[in-house]
């Protein structure tokens, strides 16, 4: 799945928070359920349940749906508090979607610059308005990063008790928030300038002289942009490691110990990122995400603080 199709996900749950509202959310899923519910149950030809006769058999199979449910109503109050962090990000959000569209055909053509001389076309008629809807979101995403972390920060700041924490916090919010957005942009680079210089004309020539390369242009613009925004994020690993081990939750002796875990994470994610699962687009992606990891090892060694009563092997 591209990411914008992942985050898509992500953004239909907030849309129905928003929209629903924290306080009718659960109600509504519980209603949504219920339907579902008698629907199979009219198919059974068995007389359909009221609201209470549902939540005693939910209850009493303790289904975890329901479970979850039941931590929406007891948390409307944070709920209603990510609600309105939720309309900040939308705001930022439109703002980028609006940059983007201003400038969307200077994108579209800086993006395709890596495809060299490859003719690139479109089959229907609705394809191009896809791949500009698709090009405004990805830049809209990116453009709200430095939104997204400062509320998420806002959000769980309440939640912190001990000083180890609050320290951290601000750490974070002086130093992570930058570095979140360089790395993400160091991805972005790496990505467009190495990556794709060398694994499109590598593509291109996989048809030799039996096929000449015409690319659909939604497909190409779909995989050029997956390949950017999975990368930039991939490039945020020495900061999520570091971030554990500041913590106190990861040490760096048991990030070392665990490196052939991570070998075996890593070739998985670069067979996810990559068109093919040939030796030269794999290496091209593990290389970079091993160097990172390594990295992330050592920019925790420098920052590792034990949880108080824990083994410093932990």
């Amino acid at each position: 799945m591209s990411f914008t199709g992942v985050f898509g996900l992500v953004l239909l749950g907030i849309i129905a928070l928003s929209l629903l509202g924290p306080s009718k959310l659960p109600r509504g899923l519980e209603e949504l359920w219920l339907m579902i519910t008698n629907f199979r149950r009219s198919q059974a030809e068995t007389p359909p349940l009221t609201i209470e006769q549902a939540r005693r058999i939910w209850s009493e199979s303790e289904s975890p749906f329901y479970g979850l449910i039941q931590i929406l109503y007891g948390a409307v109050e944070h709920l209603v508090e990510l609600r309105t962090r939720i309309f900040w990000v939308f705001g930022a959000m439109i703002v980028g979607a609006i940059a983007a569209a201003v400038f969307v055909n200077q994108i579209l053509k800086f993006l395709v610059r890596p495809a060299g001389e490859v003719q690139m076309i479109f089959l229907r008629p609705v394809d191009m308005v896809w791949v500009y809807m698709e090009v405004i979101l990805s830049v809209a995403i990116v453009f709200a990063l430095p939104m997204i972390a400062y509320q998420t920060l806002m959000f769980i700041r309440p939640a912190l008790e001990s000083e180890q924490e609050i320290a951290v916090f601000r750490i974070i919010g002086l130093l992570g928030m930058p570095l979140v957005a360089i790395f993400f942009v160091l991805g972005l680079a790496f990505a467009y300038l190495i990556m794709l210089p060398a694994m499109l004309p590598f593509l291109q020539g996989t048809g030799g002289a039996i096929a000449k390369p015409s690319w659909e242009i939604r497909a190409y613009y779909s995989f050029v942009l997956t390949v950017l925004m999975w990368i930039g994020a991939a490039f945020e690993t020495p900061l999520v490691m570091t971030l554990l081990a500041r913590l106190g939750l990861v040490s760096p002796k048991t990030m070392t110990r665990q490196w052939r875990y991570a070998f075996v994470g890593i070739a998985f994610v670069a067979a996810a990122i990559t068109p093919t699962v040939d030796p030269f687009n794999m290496a091209l992606v593990m290389g970079p995400l091993l160097a990172l990891y390594f990295l992330g090892i050592g920019m925790a060694r420098a920052v590792y603080r034990p949880r108080p009563g824990a083994g410093s092997g932990s």
